[in-house]
């Protein structure tokens, strides 16, 4: 069965994947808990918008990390 993921499951796939998993799989554990989704055209629409957003959600928080990372590199810190 194909099913779009709602939210990000371990050994799975992230949110808004695409995939190809088991009928009773779905049916039994990833729909029920809402973790996915049967994939119907629309589904798989609202699952690309999904995709787009993680991936701009993750170079914004890649250009943060990164521009705290340059603010810290030059500071000297102490534990005592």
């Amino acid at each position: 069965m194909r099913v779009v993921l709602r939210e990000d499951v371990e050994n799975l796939g992230r949110k808004g994947d695409l995939l190809d998993v088991a009928d009773g799989y779905a049916r039994n554990f990833l729909v029920p808990r809402g973790l996915a989704m049967k994939a119907t055209r629309g589904v798989v629409q609202q699952a690309e918008a999904m995709r787009r957003n993680r991936e701009a959600r993750e170079v914004r928080d890649r250009a943060q990390a990164s521009e705290l990372a340059q603010r810290l590199s030059g500071m000297r810190i102490e534990v005592k």
